[in-house]
């Protein structure tokens, strides 16, 4: 008989323990009084000009915060927003595009921080275009811009964001972008073997393709999008997620850009240190090529992820001009606080 009240009696302190672990974590709706959160991002592809985000887990900002972080990546935009309206994904990290559709069809968003102040596309050419073009990095930007014209570029898809900046930026500088041609060639290793075939004479991507692209002898980064100042103050790679997520979960969204925040600061101040501690979210490349691609990108990781609206207005502006391709045709407010808002950040670092 003592043996099975013994048995009982360790099977209920079995059960209590089991149920107060379980407690320690949650997903739920609403903030979690200081116990653990599991909180899951999505992001259209592996992305170096992400690189702040992946440099907050790997440092373990999150982890102070008492956020444990999965990232689902892959399947573009559209898997993006995909992943948040279902609530699969709490917090989405993308291009302002991914936003802009959805918004139109009524769905209630929020942009919270913006991991880069610039456009970080590189335009890589193949030395054999440069050569039959008379052009190099070293040309005026004009002429960078003017080589453009009948070139067959590599893009992750036809009449993605890269594609429309890039026409954009053709026609704001007097090139007919309708004279450039796109072909699909998605990941950076495509399009370097696309362009040591021949087969396209240049690749648009954000680093470290180009680097990549170099350092093979088979082309060279030839114009930075960044350079054109349009492009030089504009939001990209957006935090944002459902307006009723931040609402309920609103402490939890101030620790998330404190984190991200600190990631920025971090991978600024030290992007060998960064460039190792990610360099295992990029299959087989260099280190050292990742280093050398934080540093370049490290203007861009501006602040904690302020924004303005001069440059939403300059991320909006292309998709709607060339709306056939991008499928964005309403222009959205763009004053703060309607579909973005540096609340977030004022608040979480106001004693920092």
């Amino acid at each position: 008989m003592f043996k099975n009240k013994l048995l009982v009696l360790l099977c209920l302190v079995f059960i209590v323990s089991a149920c107060s672990q379980s407690d320690e974590t949650t997903t739920n709706k609403g903030d979690s009084g200081g116990k653990e959160v599991k909180l899951t991002f999505t992001e259209p592809a592996r992305l170096l000009s992400v690189a702040p985000l992946y440099v907050a887990i790997e440092q373990g900002f999150f982890e102070k915060e008492g956020i444990e972080v999965e990232i689902v990546s892959g399947g573009g935009g559209a898997q993006v927003i995909a992943s948040i309206l279902s609530g699969e994904a709490q917090f989405a990290v993308s291009g302002p595009r991914s936003m802009f559709t959805p918004l139109d069809k009524g769905e209630d968003l929020l942009a919270i921080q913006s991991l880069n102040s610039a456009l970080t596309y590189q335009i890589t050419l193949s030395k054999q275009y440069q050569k039959k073009k008379g052009v190099s990095k070293d040309s005026s930007f004009e002429d960078r811009v003017a080589s453009l014209s009948g070139a067959t570029i590599g893009t992750n898809l036809v009449g993605d964001s890269g594609d429309v900046y890039t026409r954009y930026l053709m026609q704001l500088h007097g090139v007919d972008p309708g004279s450039l041609k796109t072909v699909k060639l998605a990941g950076d290793g495509s399009k370097i073997g696309g362009m040591q075939e021949g087969i396209v004479d240049g690749g648009i991507a954000s680093p470290p393709m180009g680097l990549q692209a170099g350092s093979k002898g088979v082309g060279e980064i030839v114009i930075n999008t960044s350079e054109e100042p349009m492009y030089g103050n504009m939001v990209w790679e957006a935090v944002f997620a459902k307006k009723e997520y931040l609402e309920d979960n609103h402490e939890t969204s101030l620790k998330v850009v404190r984190a991200i925040g600190k990631g920025m600061e971090f991978t600024r101040s030290n992007p060998r240190e960064a460039a190792e501690s990610i360099v295992s979210y990029f299959d087989g490349i260099d280190v050292d090529i990742l280093e050398e691609s934080i540093i370049g990108l490290k203007n861009t990781f501006k602040g904690n992820g302020e924004m303005n609206q001069e440059a939403w207005d300059n991320a909006q502006d292309p998709l709607v001009e060339f709306g056939k391709l991008s499928g964005v045709s309403t222009k959205q407010d763009t004053t703060e606080d309607v579909i973005w808002t540096n609340s977030y950040i004022q608040e979480a670092l106001k004693n920092n």
